[in-house]
């Protein structure tokens, strides 16, 4: 496995603790693949899986369509792999 280095093992550290310090429970995350990651409003799931039963629309667009998004983004310095597990 790929080691961090000590600098950035504190840095991944104080991200991971201030994303645990978020103010809300309806903030959701998704990505397409590039530096940003999105959000949304969790709390509208139903509504935008709903959307993409009953259509040929991917989640992002969904969430569009539905106004469910958020103006904010989080951006990262490197890409987010958008993967399915």
């Amino acid at each position: 496995m790929a080691e961090l280095t000590k600098e950035e093992k504190a840095w991944v550290k104080k991200v991971n603790a201030l994303l645990a310090k978020c103010p809300s429970d309806r903030i959701g995350f998704y990505t397409v693949g590039d530096t940003t990651v999105f959000l949304f409003d969790v709390t509208r799931i139903d509504d935008v899986t709903n959307a993409m039963d009953s259509g040929s629309k991917d989640f992002g667009q969904c969430v569009e369509d539905l106004d469910a998004g958020f103006d904010e983004s989080l951006r990262f310095p490197e890409s987010v792999e958008s993967v399915a597990g």
